[in-house]
This record gives C-alpha cells, sequence and structure tokens, in this order.
C-alpha cells in the first residue's frame, strides 16, 4: 500500500490498527479506491498525492486484479525509492548524479520498464512511455550498445564478469525496444534496436567461444546466462526486420545454455522463454522439444519449490543455506508454462503456471506492492530476511509481466469456444456474446459467469476441470446443468440470452505432498506423515507468526496436526483475521497438540500468499500430520 506500508507493523498499536482498518473499509476520508487500467481493484491508495484520482467505488473481489494494482501503483506512484524517469534511466546514463546499484547491467531497468508498461496503461503515471523511450535512444552508443564503451568485446580471453552484466542489461533492453515498438510502430525505435541487435551479432563471435562458455557456465548472476537470455530480443528483431542473421544467431545461441548448476534462474528460465519465441516464429518441432526438456529438468531437481517456483540460483545438491527465492525467476517460471501450454495444449503446464501464481509468485510479493526475495528454510519454509529483499529495480517489472500474461489467458477462444482457463474476474467480448466471470464472495469456492450480450446463436463455453477439485457443479439461472467433458473441460453448448448467469461450484480437493513428492488425498494418507505439505484447492497452506503465533512457538519442530477423513473445517472468522482478503474460503481450521504442551488447540492455516498483508513473518509450509 503505497503511502501506508506499515499499517501492519509492529510499532502501531492494536487499537490504532483497528480504526485505521475500520476506516478504511468504511470508505473514510483518510483514503480512496483507486481504478487500474484493468477494470476492477482491492487495493487502497492512501498516498495524499493520490487521493481523488481514478476513483472506482466498487472494487472487485479478485486477488489477481488485486496483485496488479497494487505493483502498478507502486511502480507509477510509489516511493523508497520513487521510480522517476531520471532514476530508471540512471542504467543508461551512468549520470554520477543518479548513482545507484546495478547501473552495470547496462539498460536493464530500462528495457523492462518498456517491457512491462507496453502491456497496461496507468492512469496519472508520471512517466510518459513515448517520453522514455525517446531519451533512452539518446544514450545509445555509435556501436549499438548502451552504457560503458569502454568495456571490448573483441578478445574472448578477456572477457569478464563486467561483460556480462553489461551484455544482460543490454539485451533485456532489447526486449523492451521491441516489446515497445510492437505496440507503437516508431521507426526510430526500430532503427535503434537494430544497432543494438547488430551490436549483440559482434559480440556472438566472442560469446560463442567454447572457453567463453566453460568460464562463465557457472558464474551466477555475471555467468553464461547473461548472453544465453538474448535470444528472446534477437528472435523479435527477426520478427520486425526478416533479417535472418538475427534468427540465425538466435538458434546458435540457445543450444550453449548449460545444464543446471550454480547459475541465475532467472536468466536460465528467460533463456526459455526466447526458445519458445523461436519456436513460436519457425515452427520448429526442435525449439519446442528442447524447452519441454529443460523445463522437465527444472521440475525435477532437487531444489524447486514445494510452493511451485524455483530458487534464485540452481543449486544441483538442493536447499544449499543461504538461498532465497526471486521474483523475476518465478515469473519466468509461469510465463514458460503458460507459453508450453499455448504451444502444445498440455494442461499439465497451465497447472504448473496457475500453482505458482498463485502460491509461490502471490506469497513473493511484499505489502508494498513490490516483488523481490525471501530466505528459504529447507524443511520448514520460509524466513524474515535482516533485510527486505524488495527488488525495485528488477523483480517489479517481471513480476507485472506474468501476471499480466496470466490475465490475458483466463479465457481464450480457440475454434469458436470460449475456454475458461483460470477461475479469475475478466470481462470478455468478441463477436458472439460478452461476459463476466466473477468470484461470488471472499469466502466462497463458486464463481459466476453472467452473460452481458449475446446474438442468441448457439456458442460453447468450456469450463476447466482443475485437478485441485473434486467435483465442479454448474447451475443455470438457478438450476443444475450437466456439461459435456471433453479434455479437461466442461463444455456447455447453447444459446445463450443476455442475462443468464452460470454458477461454477468448486469443490476442494485436499492433498498432502511429502518431501519425496509422494502425494496422498485424504483417503489415501497413511496414519501419520512426519513432514508434509497441505494443498487446499489451487492454495498451498501455511503457518506464520501473524495469525498463529502460539502454533510456532517454541518448541514448535515436533507439533501434531490432526486431520479427519471427513474433511477439513473453514474458518468462520477469516475476513476479520484479514479484512483484505480476497481468499477468505481457503482459511481452514485444525486441531493440533504443540510438542510444549498438552492442552490440545486448534490452528488456523491459511493460504501463503495471505502473508503479503501482514508484517514479515517466518511462514511454515511442511508439517507433522496425524490421522483419526
Amino acid at each position: 500500500m503505497p503511502g501506508f506500508e506499515n499499517l501492519s507493523g509492529v510499532n502501531t498499536s492494536a487499537m490504532l490498527k483497528k480504526f485505521f482498518l475500520a476506516l478504511l473499509l468504511s470508505g473514510g476520508m483518510l483514503c480512496s479506491w483507486s481504478q487500474s487500467a484493468v477494470p476492477g481493484n482491492k487495493v487502497l491508495l492512501i498516498s495524499s498525492e493520490n487521493q481523488g484520482k481514478n476513483l472506482n467505488s466498487s472494487p472487485v473481489n479478485d486477488e489477481l486484479e488485486t496483485r496488479i494494482k497494487m505493483i502498478t501503483d507502486r511502480i507509477a506512484f510509489g516511493d523508497d525509492p520513487r521510480l522517476t524517469e531520471d532514476f530508471i534511466l540512471a542504467c543508461v546514463t551512468l549520470d554520477p548524479k543518479f548513482a545507484r546499484r546495478f547501473t552495470e547491467f547496462s539498460g536493464d531497468q530500462c528495457g523492462r520498464y518498456l517491457s512491462a508498461f507496453s502491456r497496461i496503461q496507468v492512469p496519472g503515471n508520471p512517466v510518459n512511455l513515448k517520453d522514455l523511450a525517446a531519451k533512452i535512444i539518446l544514450t545509445q552508443k555509435p556501436d549499438g550498445r548502451f552504457g560503458n564503451d569502454q568495456l571490448n568485446f573483441d578478445d574472448p580471453m578477456k572477457l569478464e564478469g563486467l561483460h556480462m552484466a553489461l551484455l544482460w542489461g543490454n539485451g533485456r533492453l532489447l526486449t523492451g525496444l521491441m516489446d515497445y515498438y510492437a505496440v507503437s510502430k516508431e521507426p526510430a525505435v526500430l532503427q535503434s534496436a537494430i544497432k543494438l541487435g547488430n551490436f549483440m551479432l559482434k559480440t556472438a563471435r566472442s560469446c560463442t567461444q567454447k572457453e567463453v562458455v566453460e568460464r562463465f557456465k557457472t558464474m551466477g548472476a555475471m555467468g553464461y546466462i547473461c548472453f544465453t537470455q538474448i535470444t528472446d530480443g534477437m528472435v523479435k528483431l527477426y520478427e520486425a526486420t526478416s533479417d535472418k542473421n538475427y534468427l540465425v544467431t538466435a538458434c546458435s545461441i540457445y543450444p550453449l545454455l548449460p545444464s543446471l548448476g550454480n547459475q541465475h534462474s532467472h536468466g536460465f528460465l528467460n533463456t526459455l522463454l526466447g526458445v519458445m519465441r523461436l519456436y513460436q516464429a519457425t515452427k520448429a518441432k526442435e525449439h519446442l522439444d528442447y524447452v519441454e526438456k529443460v523445463y522437465q529438468h527444472v521440475l525435477d531437481a532437487p531444489d524447486f519449490l514445494i510452493s511451485g517456483g524455483v530458487p534464485e540460483f540452481f543449486d544441483a545438491g538442493g536447499g544449499k543455506p543461504g538461498s532465497r527465492d526471486e521474483g523475476c525467476s518465478e515469473a519466468d517460471f509461469i510465463m514458460v508454462g503458460l507459453e508450453l501450454w499455448k504451444a502444445t495444449g498440455k494442461i499439465k503446464y497451465l497447472e504448473e503456471a496457475e500453482y505458482c501464481l498463485y502460491n509461490e509468485m502471490m506469497y513473493n510479493q511484499f505489502d508494498s506492492g513490490d516483488f523481490g526475495s525471501h530466505p528459504i528454510s529447507k524443511n520448514f519454509g520460509f524466513e524474515v530476511a535482516t533485510s527486505a529483499g524488495r527488488c525495485w529495480w528488477c523483480c517489479d517489472y517481471h513480476g507485472l509481466q506474468a501476471m499480466l500474461e496470466a490475465k490475458k489467458i483466463i479465457v481464450t477462444a480457440e475454434n469458436h469456444v470460449k475456454k475458461v482457463n483460470l477461475y479469475a474476474y475478466t470481462k470478455y467480448k468478441d463477436a458472439d456474446l460478452a461476459f463476466t466471470l466473477s468470484k461470488d464472495a471472499a469466502n466462497t469456492s463458486s464463481f459466476t459467469l453472467k452473460i452481458d450480450s449475446s446474438k442468441n446463436s448457439a456458442t460453447a463455453i468450456a469450463f476447466r476441470i482443475p485437478s485441485w477439485t473434486k467435483n465442479i457443479t454448474l447451475s443455470l439461472n438457478g438450476k443444475r446443468i450437466n456439461g459435456k467433458n471433453e479434455n479437461s473441460y466442461l463444455v456447455i453448448d447453447r444459446v445463450w440470452k443476455t442475462g443468464d448467469q452460470l454458477k461454477i461450484g468448486l469443490d476442494y480437493q485436499v492433498m498432502l505432498t511429502t518431501p519425496n513428492r509422494q502425494s496422498y488425498s485424504l483417503d489415501e494418507m497413511p496414519v501419520s506423515l512426519k513432514k508434509a505439505a497441505l494443498q487446499y484447492g489451487p492454495y498451498l497452506l501455511s503457518a506464520d507468526e501473524g495469525t498463529n503465533a502460539s502454533f510456532l512457538a517454541e518448541p514448535s519442530g515436533r507439533n501434531v496436526i490432526y486431520l479427519s477423513a471427513k474433511g477439513i473445517e473453514i474458518s468462520p472468522a477469516a475476513k476479520k483475521m484479514n479484512p483484505l482478503s480476497n481468499l477468505a474460503e481457503g482459511y481452514v481450521i485444525l486441531p493440533y497438540k504443540h510438542e510444549g504442551y498438552y492442552t490440545p488447540g486448534n490452528v488456523t492455516l491459511r493460504p501463503m500468499s495471505e502473508v503479503t498483508y501482514g508484517h514479515p513473518a517466518n511462514v511454515q509450509l511442511w508439517f507433522n500430520f496425524e490421522k483419526r
């Protein structure tokens, strides 16, 4: 919440917090609802300079909308730091007056800004995208690069970390220029991208040498992934110019991507995104086969997180001390999954992306709206960092991109069938009909699809059957109907009338997963599980000090949570525990026994993403369970 991030901080008294929460929820004069570029939101803007802007008195109860609104407001209007035009340009101007971290990755933040805000417009944004692009281009060096022009790329043996840092930033800027050109069609932008692409062609002569690959393959954030990630921008440049030099170079780069090891997972996965773009441009199956194979390696890696994402750096041994997640990496993982799903139609890729989105990605977001990093604690979950890892220079933009890509595929049209792929708020319209899909309430697992307009001709709407449901019920205008089960979708083919309302009831499945990735339903689980994670519907459930201080109190390592084969109890007080929650149906109450005393108690587990809305906390994901 820009301007009032510490609402739930430890320095605020309980009485004061209650007062402010009541005032916020009642629409008091201290705050205003702010409308995003996408319809509907539930994020409060409390910064005085934003009062009265873009008011919307009917916020939508939807978590994806909320998260998008949080990050766009943070980037456009937030502080600490304020992302002004000069601040963004610092990585290409190298002006010491605007000194900040990571300017050696020249072009990185500029490129990310162009990519993100080519996808969405934020009313009142003080940074004008057209002006920003023009000023970026003015800093371009004669050889086409941006940033330090003293770095020589001619001798492969003299390449160092700073060379890789510059390639990384220039690669992100090439993608950003092409994303902006796709919507602006400004000739000067394309010409700048061509000059930059030609610079990349020259650096490829040195960077594709075997000794360079070997030297940099395990050098983390300044490793070889800084070079392979230019694949995406090179393919986009080929698509805009038809110059096959860019395509040939892209085809030669990505096979040099080293196998999983000490590599920055963001650059690794971003390279895969580039290969997917290469497949889209050429339809050559070997590119798709490559991504599918490497993606599976990521899923099978010992350090793939139970929360559905990846650590900041791959570690072949798994779970090394000091490891953390990273918003950029989680965003890439989501986007690679979505691209694989679109290319193959395999529902497993969509489900992996969805699980990461609603768990790891949303947990990764801070209450300020920023995305970033959190320390991973093996066999526990996540720990509080000694300093908050809010990564305004990279993760903010990439996290926003991933959420916008997810929003785009909530509903898609395929062979005249409208397919509901994700259960989230959206308004859909085409030549056949228009409808609104929305969640019924924060404490329910049901959605309503309302037909806003129709040509009164037969049209099929298909509803995905997620693996995290036991059953889906459909009711049209209050009467139960049945859909036709086709390839993981329930299809309703009928003549829709304006005003029709179809209710979709999602019966959440309970699943337990062990560290060795053995999964059980409640019926299948053994009498006891020493360490397991609990998934309820699409959510990975967690305990944290914000809602479960007693449960996590020392000693708690051998606490036992009891499960009944009859199911689990939904918390009736979830909205009181978190008035901002859109996911109150995911709060569950379970009986447990604490290791430190004999008195039985109850613990409330909730979706791990809900931690965003409170003070930073230790987040437990692995528990001991007994069945009774």
